[in-house]
């Protein structure tokens, strides 16, 4: 086979190679020195020393490795080798010239032909730039690892101050602690804090200054500032969210304040604990502008955190100081004794009513117990509810109290077993009744007096329990049914009803306990089976935690035969002022055709116009009327109703020629009464016949909409087309006078606001209150 020369080195290229290269060749012995058998030429060039110096001594070349470098490389040749295989070695080695530089050795254990260790062969190249490289890196990970260090220790400095403080004074401390850590020119607190009038303000509390740094704690522009002036800030910090931005990207008015205290930066964190906002940390820089790296933020926030927890736990504890004092000032204005005594009945404690009520002093009460404050015949009772305290750890007992005077008063006490420093004592709690003992004998004086009122009722009084037994009745409702109050009660009221009342009635009971009272008109049946008409009020209420009816009736025979008289003649009205609607309709439509046989009289289009117009006016109020009679209440009518009749009337008394008009209506369930009613329709007959009529010339086809809807007792109404329109709103007044002035009294008339345009179509917006009366007086005043 023969092989080509230029795929192959030949011993002179691989030399040349190496002679010029930057990587040194060499062969070692295999012995434990490894002296130097081999070294490529250029080792002169990288090393500074002739191949003549490393074969001259054994050690020519480990000698001039850096001592701490030398065991390293020494035990890699050992391993090597003992062991066979290649290693790598990078170590410091100082040059001829003096200079120190890096090399990169890769070894390996040559073998001859009978397998004994021939040689150690191996490469060398310089490494010096990666290896400051390395180390610049490595430098950068220590400072930034002692910095992250320096945060944690300032960390653990805050908290373990925060966690043993109990007064918000710690602050200058640990702003002092964060300005060393993070360099910064200045560290700074602001609390917040809210007006009585809801306001939000923020203020400087505490700061904590670089040398040489002004400070701003006394600047009173920094006290009291609405955070409204400050949006940005508001924004990111109430949302708890960090502020971290260059001077530069601040927004104003943020920005102007930053400037105007010299600041190139700043970062501000939010103090939170849950959903307690009280205020900000920030860090400014004067210099240049400051970047934070992500580990610096966490720490920070972290410690934040604990001051948010510090903070809560202040709040709490003056929150508990002033629950504190304000349950003592409860306890000293309470108007009864309180009191704590040993089982020996020896006083501990007392609240200012026992002073008050005692009339003895606080030095006095010292001394005494309890036997000393009640009178000896009622010791015996004393002892017997201490003793009941003691079986069943609460009681209740009326004892007497005398007063430092003499004056015995009755007080009932209630008195529980209680612990205090690590033994069982009693705490008492005693009420003057001398009051409701009194109250008691006018109680019963009262009871006398209202069962007198009760049986001297002119009508019937009784009082029900929840199931509707009958558990008091006067004399007066005994003899309407004709039983006697012995056999009426405690027996249910609904057995006094035939069965078609009954229900009736019991379901009007049951109201009684949703709205507390009830009127009704009750039909009893009396021992004779007579149906009496009465007229109940009745109430619900409590009484020792019981739930009673209790209510009066009233004889409203007589009323009720007067009811019908009136029931009577009330429909009779009606019926007449059906018959007056229905005759004025008919009235109306006689006039209608009268005109309409006027019209025939005339040629002249302008006067049949207007003849025509008039009957349409007639009609409208002839439709109103007819919507009257048709109605229940004969004085009001939805509107609704004759709106869409309206409009099909004036559409078949209008020529509008070959153009397709579309009427749509949006007109909501809205009751008007007839003093609304005419004028409205009226009004609303000029400005639709207007529309078709005039506002759709020269064209194919149009649209007119009308509107109506009530909002909160007002009524809204919008009339408009897509027609020509009109220029100015002299064009509308002008095209037709009469309907104009008609629109504008009838609209008057009834109160309406009123805008019209001619812009892009004609279109009036109307508005009026809703006249609530339910009378027919409405007189049309369109002079």
């Amino acid at each position: 086979m023969i092989q080509d020369k230029n795929k192959v080195l030949t011993s002179s290229e691989v030399e040349q190679l190496f002679e010029d290269g930057s990587i040194i060749i060499f062969k070692c012995a295999p012995s434990l020195t490894y002296p130097t058998t081999f070294v490529s030429g250029n080792v002169e060039k990288v090393l500074g020393f002739s191949t003549d110096y490393f074969f001259s001594n054994p050690k020519s070349w480990s000698g001039r490795i850096h001592p701490d470098d030398k065991e390293t490389v020494a035990k890699r040749f050992h391993r090597v080798l003992e062991k066979g295989g290649s290693a790598i070695n990078e170590y410091r080695f100082k040059r001829k010239d003096g200079r120190t530089i890096w090399l990169r050795d890769e070894i390996k254990l040559l073998y001859d032909d009978s397998g004994e260790p021939s040689s150690i062969l191996g490469t060398s190249f310089e490494i010096t730039d990666r290896k400051i490289s390395e180390l610049e890196t490595q430098r950068e990970i220590e400072n930034e690892l002692r910095n992250r260090l320096n945060f944690q220790n300032a960390l653990s400095l805050c908290s373990n101050l925060l966690v043993d403080a109990s007064e918000i004074s710690v602050f200058d401390k640990v702003l002092e602690i964060l300005q060393r850590t993070t360099g910064s020119d200045r560290v700074y607190f602001f609390t917040n804090e809210t007006t009585s009038q809801g306001k939000l303000l923020v203020s400087q509390k505490y700061e904590a200054c670089a040398e040489g740094v002004e400070p701003e704690i006394d600047n009173s522009e920094l006290q009291n500032i609405p955070y409204k002036e400050f949006p940005f800030f508001y924004q990111k910090l109430s949302s708890n969210n960090i502020v971290n931005e260059p001077l530069g990207d601040l927004p104003s008015p943020e920005r102007e304040l930053m400037e105007m205290q010299g600041i190139s930066s700043v970062l501000l964190l939010p103090v939170f604990q849950g959903d307690d906002w009280f205020g900000f940390i920030g860090f400014d820089s004067l210099g240049e502008p400051r970047s934070w790296e992500q580990y610096e933020l966490l720490t920070l926030r972290t410690t934040v955190e604990i001051i948010g927890n510090f903070l809560k736990r202040i709040s709490m504890k003056e929150k508990l100081i002033q629950q504190r004092n304000f349950t003592q000032q409860i306890l000293d204005n309470l108007p009864s004794i309180l009191t704590v005594v040993d089982k020996r009945m020896n006083l501990l404690l007392w609240n200012k009513t026992g002073e008050r009520f005692t009339g003895y002093s606080a030095d006095e009460l010292r001394s005494m117990s309890v036997y000393d404050l009640v009178p000896k015949q009622d010791h015996k009772g004393l002892i017997g509810a201490i003793k009941e305290m003691l079986a069943s750890n609460t009681a209740g007992q009326e004892v007497n109290v005398q007063h430092k005077r003499g004056k015995i008063s009755p007080y009932f006490w209630r008195g529980n077993v209680i612990e205090m420093d690590g033994q069982e004592v009693f705490l008492l709690v005693g009420l003057n009744i001398s009051k409701q003992k009194e109250m008691e004998r006018e109680l019963i004086e009262e009871k006398r007096f209202a069962d007198a009122i009760i049986e001297g009722l002119p009508g019937t009084f009784f009082m029900l329990d929840e199931d509707l037994n009958l558990v008091r009745a006067n004399k007066n409702f005994a003899q309407d049914v004709g039983y006697s109050v012995e056999d009426l009660l405690n027996k249910r009221i609904l057995d006094y009803y035939s069965e078609e009342n009954k229900e009736l009635l019991n379901n009007k009971l049951k109201e009684i306990f949703k709205y507390g009272r009830i009127s009704l008109e009750s039909n009893p049946i009396a021992k004779d089976g007579n149906e009496l008409s009465r007229n109940v009020n009745a109430v619900l209420f409590e009484r020792e935690g019981e739930t009673f009816i209790i209510g009066t009736g009233q004889d409203i025979s007589d009323l009720k035969n007067r009811e019908r008289e009136l029931r009577a003649s009330i429909q009779e009205k009606e019926v007449l002022l059906q018959e007056i609607h229905h005759r004025v309709k008919n009235n109306l439509a006689v006039i209608s055709g009268l005109l309409e046989l006027q019209v025939y009289e005339y040629s002249d289009p302008t006067y049949v116009r207007l003849i025509q117009e008039s009957q349409m006016r007639i009609q409208t109020m002839a439709m109103i009327h007819e919507k009257l009679y048709q109605s229940e209440s004969l004085s009001r009518i939805f509107i609704h109703e004759y709106i869409d009749d309206l409009i099909d009337q004036i559409r078949s008394s209008i020529k509008i020629g070959n153009t397709d008009i579309s009427v749509s209506t949006q007109i909501e369930d809205v009751e008007l009464n007839i003093n609304q009613a005419i004028p409205f329709a009226l009004a609303l007959n000029e400005i639709i016949s207007n529309s078709l009529e005039h506002a759709f010339h020269g064209k194919e086809q149009g649209q007119v909409t009308v509107k109506l809807e009530e909002r909160e007792g007002i009524i809204y109404s919008t009339i408009k087309d897509d027609g020509v329109g009109f220029s100015t709103m002299n064009d509308m007044s002008s095209l037709n006078s009469l309907g104009m002035t008609l629109i504008k009294s009838l609209l008057q008339q009834i109160g309406a606001e009123w805008t019209s345009s001619g812009k892009g179509g004609v279109t009036y917006q109307i508005k009026f209150k809703k006249d609530m009366d339910k009378g027919s007086s409405s007189t049309l005043d369109i002079v």
